[in-house]
């Protein structure tokens, strides 16, 4: 495969809409599937059972449209108002009138969910029974990969189960290549084959704008911004206070339960927030034109890819740090300067706050995108002074490839042992 198909590929795949914090959602869309094979009837039982990282992540979160976190209200939203057809947009439109049965069946002791005694970063298996009819979906590997789908014991789907920490053949080709390419496909690809990247910054900076138009989640963004001189677009205003607010902001409204898409980023609507809304905010200030904001949302959601690709597609590392990575590189290209501006300004990342831990998703996300995002603001500002972080430092390596490598090593080895303590507080509350 040419490096450029293997780009492509990667952004398409890796860069979607989904409608709610992506590991609810993968137990929504499994439950969505179940009702689409089951006979008609009455739901008496729905058991979830799922891995500790999607159990982490859907502890605290609110479910899009309901206003509410947890499981239990994500399988019955999956249930009784997904779109099994619809993917990571499973529930993007619920119906004001199911809301309550939602609720009732989600609290009337139908729907129970327990951590799945499996290895794998990401797995999902939801139950549902009816008097006449028993319908279970398994999913691994990613959100959406159903791998085997049973009707009453018979087998509809049944596809090879992922190896319980399998790398996907996009994502082993992500790690043959180099910073160089991504930043060189991102500079010359038609236009043409990279134009579809525009909807991230249209998507996720509307999720922005909700998010400082309504009280979601902690209105970090909401508060950052009254620490701007004024709101982008109507004056002078201080650019890290604008770039903080419209990320947050857009976290805040995704994890508070707004029913608007974001566009993610290797399976994280938080990690696309922070590829993209940086990118948007100084595209704007700088007056860029649509190509120049292409390339910048190119190049920052393949070099998050990139950072991703060696890292587990769930863990203790919170990828929003990576994210910011590939907003550092864009912002570098926008504001006028070079790959070699772009590797100092993502070595000062990686010598700055790689390994925040992720304690699940929550309304907390929007201080972790902000704490990414200052990070980010931080590392472009010395680059850009020709300042970087020496090599004998910690993970920065002479080589930016190197530097990407260890923050690899270590969200996958070093924060292995985070996960199960993070669970056990959270599981004692």
């Amino acid at each position: 495969m040419l490096t450029s198909e293997l780009f492509i590929q990667n952004l398409q795949a890796g860069v979607k809409p989904a409608t709610g914090c992506t590991e609810p959602i993968a137990v929504a869309f499994a439950a969505a599937n179940c009702m689409a094979h089951l006979d008609q009837g009455d739901i008496e039982k729905i058991d979830v059972l799922v891995s500790s990282n999607v159990m982490k992540n859907a502890m605290a979160v609110m479910v899009p449209g309901i206003g509410e976190p947890g499981l239990q209200i994500a399988a019955a939203t999956g249930a009784l108002a997904g779109d099994a057809t619809a993917g990571l947009d499973v529930i993007a439109d619920v119906a004001t009138d199911k809301i309550p049965l939602i609720k009732t069946l989600a609290y009337s002791g139908k729907v129970t969910a327990k951590i799945a005694p499996v290895e794998d970063d990401l797995y999902v298996e939801v139950g549902i029974q009816t008097a006449t009819s028993d319908v279970r979906v398994y999913i691994a590997g990613s959100h959406t990969n159903i791998y085997r789908l049973e009707k009453d014991g018979q087998r509809v789907i049944d596809n090879e189960r992922p190896a319980s920490h399998a790398v996907s053949d996009l994502k082993n080709g992500m790690q043959q290549v180099t910073f160089q390419q991504v930043w060189d496909f991102a500079m010359q690809a038609p236009l043409e084959s990279i134009a579809f990247m525009q909807e991230a910054d249209i998507l996720n900076m509307t999720l922005a704008e909700a998010g400082l138009a309504n009280d979601y989640g902690l209105k970090l963004g909401q508060s950052l911004l009254k620490n701007a001189a004024n709101p982008l677009g109507q004056g002078p205003a201080d650019l890290q206070d604008n770039i903080m607010a419209y990320t947050a902001a857009a976290s805040d409204a995704r994890m508070g339960g707004a029913p608007l898409p974001a566009m993610s980023n290797s399976g994280s609507g938080n990690q696309g927030i922070t590829a993209t809304v940086p990118v948007s905010v100084v595209a704007r200030h700088v007056e860029a034109t649509d190509e120049q904001l292409i390339r910048a949302q190119t190049l920052s959601h393949l070099t998050a890819i990139y950072v991703h690709a060696f890292l587990p597609v769930l863990s203790a590392f919170c990828a929003t740090d990576s994210a910011g990575m590939g907003a550092a590189a864009g912002i570098c290209y926008l504001l006028g300067h070079d790959y070699d501006t772009a590797c100092m300004a993502i070595k000062n990342m990686a010598g700055d706050a790689p390994g925040m831990i992720c304690d699940g998703a929550g309304c907390s996300c929007a201080m972790k995108v902000a704490t990414s995002t200052s990070s980010m603001y931080r590392s472009v500002n010395l680059a850009i002074q020709g300042i970087v972080i020496p090599a004998t430092n910690g993970l920065v390596c002479e080589s930016i490839d190197d530097t990407i490598h260890g923050i690899g090593i270590l969200g996958t080895k070093g924060l292995k042992a985070a996960d199960p303590a993070v669970l056990e507080v959270m599981m004692a509350k």
